[in-house]
């Protein structure tokens, strides 16, 4: 082809500049020899449209190297020639058959989460999980080393407490999520996103109401709910009346960790995934520095467990003062830098004496790279890889995303207390009930687990339970997040017509988190061989160890699958079949605590064969069951969406 003909010529003729090779080559005084047949107008043409050919690559490459500030100055300026029929013969085909027979390609076939960008958002969306422990790690560190056993030994009760009673206003970062994500696709084309802008405004300020009210609850439901958890009258009065405390003054950051919540969720559903981090950076700052002033003061009120709730409490309202800031509030724009490009232009096309010898060099041997490889494949090879160079570098800018800034002029911080529309309020009421389900199904598994634990096996099995579930809850969010990202990626294809192109997008998109799911079943797998190692350093005692170390198999086989589990789950939260997944927690929550329950009755009918490991083995058959209930109701979701394109295109067939 005429591509690969300038490509010959520029491998066999020494650099001089850039302007002397291409009149060289327009005089004929090239190294390449032509066919006998091939007239000298042709020889004009093909020699005009390879360097404009070329000219275009070699743009493309050196706008990639260029620094963002500089590339954003530069205007796109498009070169077209009749060789693109002819490159695009040679490349491979990647459309997908559509609507009656239509081919679909980047449009919807081809916008599907690959691998890699599942991996990295679920790795920057576990830090939205580790808040909440985060923030109670912080305490419980704090108030250890700085008032004594008794006031840590009072976080436990209280910070469960508060911890599973968040997990009932849930609902709402799923809603949010899901609600904003799929708003997103509504809005596609549309620069003002008005639909995204009202859900995310709704559930700003529905959370807030409901934090609200669950602060309140929680508030007056202290005393009640400690003693049940604690399930005896026999502790420490001193332990419980600062257990007590700490609920308390923690129901009062309530609606502040239900904002914060939303606004991170709603973050996440717009696929921002640096925004929730920086929020999370500053309440743990904030934290830790409120704990080092309160845990240490004598005040039963100021000091102890109750300093650290202030301290907590303090950062909640910190982080929903930064997140109004940085969604309301536009970053100054940055002054454009001035680029010469005549200037540009000159110093590439110079003499070997002029100013910018090195960038020329660079210049030309990229010229010369897009010839290298077969003469068969090298203009097509060139084209796709700088195409594909072109594009990687507008894939990671758009990953870049922010809303900083995207509530500026619609929302102000004092609309967190205005109510919401009634109707728009309403599209929350479907998550209300599935998701509320499936978190007090989950919490049943584990407070049925520790009661039993703590109630039939003794002391060294609580402290070895202990050091097991705080290294279990470490892991957790890692597969965790692969839930929420189902939830704030998928959303947007679910809410296409459907076609065939949909169908396909959904099944590469369930392809793909299974496939993540299982580079982050491996990498768990590989952190819980570790267990019987790590142990040593949180525990001294012998039995404990022993104890922590038989339990480390049945942690291999549960989080061997919990990743699967969790993209099912994100994938059917994302399609809305919430109806399915709150039936199963439901049964959950009977079926679970009445076999731990069989457990507790065998321990203290003098079984000595009941040890951690009977708990565990219930745990790890409900992870098993519910893991092959969700994959396979998953796998009948994709066929029912194969089926409904399959009916999409008989319909416009006909």
């Amino acid at each position: 082809s005429a591509l690969d003909l300038t490509m010959h010529f520029l491998n066999n003729n020494e650099p001089k500049n850039t302007a002397e090779i291409t009149r060289d080559f327009l005089n004929g005084e090239s190294k390449v020899v032509s066919n006998d047949e091939d007239t000298a107008a042709e020889m004009a043409a093909n020699a005009v449209e390879a360097i404009l050919k070329v000219s275009q690559e070699a743009t493309e490459a050196a706008e990639a190297t260029l620094p963002e500030e500089v590339a954003e100055s530069v205007p796109l300026i498009t070169v077209q020639n009749n060789m693109t029929n002819t490159i695009g013969m040679e490349l491979p085909s990647l459309a997908v058959e559509g609507d009656a027979g239509k081919v679909v390609t980047s449009t919807e076939a081809d916008t599907y989460p690959s691998v890699s960008k599942i991996l990295l958002f679920a790795i920057s969306a576990t830090g939205v999980f580790l808040c909440n422990p985060l923030l109670s790690a912080i305490d419980t560190s704090a108030v250890g080393l700085l008032s004594g056993t008794a006031q840590q030994a009072a976080l436990n009760p209280g910070v469960a407490v508060t911890d599973y009673a968040a997990l009932l206003i849930a609902f709402l970062y799923t809603g949010a999520t899901n609600l904003v994500a799929a708003a997103q696709e509504k809005d596609r084309g549309n620069d003002e996103r008005p639909i995204t802008t009202s859900s995310f405004k709704t559930a700003l300020q529905l959370s807030g109401y409901v934090g609200f009210a669950l602060g309140m609850t929680l508030f007056v439901s202290a005393r009640p709910l400690l003693k049940l958890l604690i399930g005896n009258d026999s502790i420490s009065v001193e332990i419980f009346s600062a257990a007590m405390k700490y609920v308390r003054i923690r129901a009062l950051g309530m609606p502040a960790a239900a904002v914060i919540g939303s606004a991170q969720a709603g973050c996440l559903g717009m696929q921002d995934i640096r925004s929730p981090l920086y929020a999370l950076v500053t309440a743990a700052l904030v934290n830790l520095l409120g704990d080092t002033i309160f845990v240490g003061m004598k005040s039963s009120w100021f000091g102890g467990a109750a300093g650290a709730a202030w301290a907590t409490v303090f950062s909640q309202y910190t982080a929903v003062y930064f997140f109004m800031r940085w969604l309301c509030s536009k970053p100054k724009p940055k002054k454009p830098k001035n680029v010469n490009i005549s200037d540009a232009i000159m110093e590439l096309t110079g003499g070997d004496n002029s100013h910018g010898k090195r960038r020329r060099r660079r210049f030309y041997e990229a010229i010369k790279s897009f010839g290298k490889g077969s003469p068969q494949n090298s203009s097509a090879n060139s084209l796709a890889s700088k195409v594909a160079s072109v594009s990687r570098k507008k894939v990671t800018n758009a990953n870049r995303f922010t809303t900083r800034g995207f509530l500026a002029g619609k929302f102000k911080s004092l609309d967190l207390l205005k109510l919401p529309k009634a109707e728009d309020a309403k599209e929350f009421a479907p998550f209300v009930i599935p998701v509320t389900t499936t978190q007090v199904g989950r919490v049943s598994g584990y407070v049925a687990m520790s009661h039993v634990v703590s109630s039939t096996l003794g002391t060294a099995a609580m402290a070895a339970q202990q050091v097991i579930v705080s290294l279990f809850y470490c892991l957790c969010p890692f597969a965790d997040s692969l839930s929420l990202t189902a939830q704030s990626i998928v959303p947007s294809i679910v809410e296409r017509a459907p076609s065939k192109g949909r169908a396909h997008a959904l099944r590469k998109s369930m392809q793909n988190f299974y496939k993540a799911s299982a580079v982050f079943g491996i990498a768990m797998v590989s952190a819980v061989t570790q267990i019987p190692f790590v142990s040593r350093f949180l525990t001294s005692d012998p039995a404990v160890a022993a104890s922590v170390k038989s339990v480390a198999p049945y942690l291999i086989g549960f989080f061997s699958v919990h990743g699967l589990f969790m993209s099912s789950e994100g994938l059917l939260m994302a399609q809305k079949k919430l109806s399915f997944i709150g039936r199963m927690y439901a049964c959950f929550f009977i079926a679970v605590p009445y076999f731990m329950l069989r457990v507790k009755k065998a321990a203290l009918a003098g079984n000595s064969a009941i040890d951690l490991t009977s708990v565990w083995s219930v745990f790890i058959i409900y992870q098993f069951v519910r893991s092959v209930a969700f994959v396979t109701r998953t796998l009948q979701v994709q066929r029912h969406t194969d089926r409904a394109a399959e009916e999409a295109k008989a319909k416009l067939s006909s």
